[in-house]
């Protein structure tokens, strides 16, 4: 391919990158699937990204921190952050650092006590209790909580429950 080709071609894929970052933020990743998705080569994409990530178009630390943010505002707990944040095609590495430095683990057992109060106030009248806490717990799992999270939240769920019933 001639340098002129191939400089066409850059600037082709980089319109493209600039039009679908215009809908939502992206990680690296997924820019460089998308580029050669759309028939872009890889020298091209690998250009781009460089392009992009030089002028703070791309930027996954910060990607990270903001869709870590997110995710935790909208009541996931530390696994499904995770999953979700590599699944984006971020690094292990950045993924752990930035749940280290940026959730608390009193904030993400408030998150799932107001998890389990949500799924136990959605529970049908008349369901056994076992299968009611069966439940509930299926639900903090869903949401990302470790066992250990999702027992402290269950117990405290209990002990208000108990609270409640002697009122």
């Amino acid at each position: 391919m001639r340098s002129t080709d191939r400089m066409g071609e850059v600037d082709k894929a980089y319109e493209r990158a600039l039009w679908f970052l215009e809908r939502r933020e992206r990680t690296e990743r997924e820019v460089y699937e998308r580029l050669t998705k759309a028939g872009f080569s890889e020298d091209a994409a690998l250009g781009v990204l460089e392009r992009l990530k030089d002028a703070g178009l791309v930027d996954d630390e910060g990607y990270a921190v903001r869709y870590m943010e997110a995710l935790a505002t909208k009541g996931r707990g530390r696994l499904r952050i995770a999953q979700e944040m590599r699944r984006k095609g971020l690094t292990d590495e950045l993924v752990r650092n930035t749940l280290e430095d940026g959730l608390l683990d009193e904030d993400e057992r408030e998150r799932a006590i107001d998890a389990a109060r949500k799924a136990w106030a959605a529970v049908p009248d008349g369901m056994e209790p076992r299968k009611a806490v069966a439940k509930v717990n299926r639900r903090l799992v869903t949401l990302g909580f470790s066992y250990s999270i999702i027992g402290e939240a269950m117990d405290r769920l209990r002990r208000e429950c108990q609270d409640d019933a002697k009122e």
